[in-house]
């Protein structure tokens, strides 16, 4: 018997069965890394440089080897550091299934994530099929707001319309068996001209038709550190340096599907 998740989040709520995820049969892949090359692809992914919310970006976090991809929280001096990388500039399709094999490793005042934005998200109130939307294909904390164990939460958001008082948001969560932190797990997206459905391990856990981007947007991969936002409150002797952080995000490859004429 499948089990049946009610996903209700304002505005919208939905019903999501065990569907079995898969790209279509008339798509074909495009695009994708696999990782093997023991550094970074600069000519698919830029890592950005500068400060976000409590944390530098640094290229510095961002590693390659044997196992694949690792963006690492590390802090230095009384400082923190990670990762955030994009596809910015480089590749922005519209439409697809996108999906990633990934294990996610986080701490409290942290979170990272599998994502697509808009360049011009926001730049067009009241119009998200031209702006674009933030697409979160999944988005992992270890703690809330409170310093509560949400490991086992996948959160899937979208939104639009600018992040200041047009702010426009509709989300779903699904709780898993066990925590995907410490374990890997595929997370996709199947984006048509239509809705959203998102997957996790093959199994589809929410969908949505609002709000449906039709503009290119980047891929990104990333973690994020704020202090006492809605992953909790940094630890107060932080989180290790760059050589010891057991903090992180893994990604054994990232794949692209789209339909083909």
């Amino acid at each position: 018997m499948h089990l049946r998740h009610i996903l209700c989040w304002l505005p919208v709520c939905m019903l999501a069965t065990d569907v079995l995820a898969a790209p279509p049969s008339t798509y074909q892949l495009v695009w994708q890394d696999e990782f093997k090359a023991h550094a970074l692809d600069l000519t698919r992914w830029k890592a950005a440089t500068n400060r976000r919310d409590s944390a530098q970006l640094t290229p510095d976090a961002v590693s390659v080897d044997d196992e694949g991809l690792h963006i690492r929280t590390y802090s230095a001096n009384g400082q923190h550091y990670t990762g955030f990388l994009t596809t910015t500039g480089l590749y922005q399709p519209r439409y697809g299934y996108f999906e990633a094999k990934i294990r996610f490793q986080d701490a409290p005042g942290g979170h990272c994530a599998f994502w697509l934005q808009s360049p011009q998200m926001g730049k067009m109130i009241g119009d998200p099929q031209h702006a674009g939307v933030e697409t979160d294909i999944m988005e992992h904390r270890l703690t809330d707001m409170k310093g509560k164990d949400i490991g086992r939460l996948a959160s899937f958001n979208l939104h639009w319309d600018g992040y200041g008082q047009n702010h426009q948001h509709a989300g779903g969560q699904w709780l898993a068996p066990q925590s995907l932190d410490g374990s890997w797990h595929t997370y996709a997206l199947l984006w048509t001209a239509d809705a959203y459905v998102f997957y996790v391990d093959d199994q589809e856990r929410w969908r949505s038709s609002v709000a449906v981007s039709q503009t290119g947007q980047d891929i990104r991969l990333t973690c994020e550190i704020k202090d006492k936002g809605w992953a909790g409150s940094i630890p107060a002797g932080g989180y290790g340096d760059a050589q010891h952080s057991p903090y992180r995000m893994d990604v054994r490859w990232v794949r692209v599907w789209q339909a083909q004429d």
